[in-house]
């Protein structure tokens, strides 16, 4: 199914792959005028130049305390207001019980929520004006919790919890706010994992073992389409909700 963002602009965070990269070439390829953030410029650079609609990239670490604001600004003056606003950006660190570091807790919540919320926050004036809406990427481990995933999981509770709240003080002025809280995604940050030695065809069948639904992974591509029909005009009466597209991993 397509959606018809034509004349709309829209901000994507962590978009120079796998789910942001799927999530900016669906809004692009549907109408809208995208603004594409994260902190690999020439991969950014390629992608834009790629997309129709004159796709822009906006170099900005969002792990950084002024990330945010870079990111803000350059859509800002790029775009001139924002319609759709897409946080995606997020890292993980991999630290169980009795090995929590302070660096990666601090690591984790900048990126996962820290700035999620000062950039939302600081585009939410020109949201207002356009009576846009917001997507904020989650996790289902945000319900379900994940071995050794004690930073991540509890970041991806408090994305859902800024996400309803959000939804609260903006909607007043027309403004959604809803998330998405994918499943088990074959994307790029698993890549990551798979290209620092974890086995990835083990990988995909003891993780499928967990999906109801076909025993499969989702694909970037799947979580794109949910993204695109929570910013489209199909949902206009929905805000404040985290959707799980998980394939039923949590029923």
């Amino acid at each position: 199914m397509t959606y018809n963002f034509k004349g709309k602009t829209a901000v994507v965070t962590g978009a120079s792959r796998g789910i942001g990269e799927a999530i900016a070439r669906t809004l692009a390829e549907d109408g809208a005028k995208v603004a594409l953030v994260a902190r690999s410029a020439d991969k950014l650079k390629a992608l834009a130049a790629s997309l129709p609609n004159g796709a822009i990239a906006i170099e900005a670490d969002m792990g950084s305390a002024e990330g945010w604001r870079k990111a803000a600004a350059g859509a800002l003056a790029e775009l001139g207001d924002v319609d759709i606003l897409v946080n995606n950006a997020g890292v993980s660190a991999a630290q169980a019980m009795g090995k929590v570091t302070g660096e990666g807790l601090d690591e984790t919540f900048n990126v996962n929520v820290r700035n999620l919320i000062l950039l939302t926050d600081a585009l939410s004036a020109s949201l207002i004006k356009r009576k846009g809406n917001v997507v904020n990427i989650s996790s289902v481990s945000s319900f379900s919790g994940a071995l050794g995933q004690i930073a991540y999981s509890a970041s991806k509770g408090a994305v859902n919890s800024f996400t309803r709240n959000a939804s609260i003080d903006l909607g007043r002025a027309g403004v959604r706010v809803n998330a998405i809280a994918p499943g088990v995604i074959d994307d790029g940050m698993w890549s990551t994992a798979f290209n620092k030695g974890l086995d990835r065809e083990k990988t995909l069948e003891r993780m499928g073992r967990l999906v109801p639904l076909e025993k499969r992974w989702g694909s970037a591509q799947e979580i794109a389409d949910a993204v695109a029909f929570l910013a489209s005009d199909k949902a206009a009466y929905i805000t404040g909700q985290v959707l799980r597209v998980d394939g039923g991993m949590i029923v």
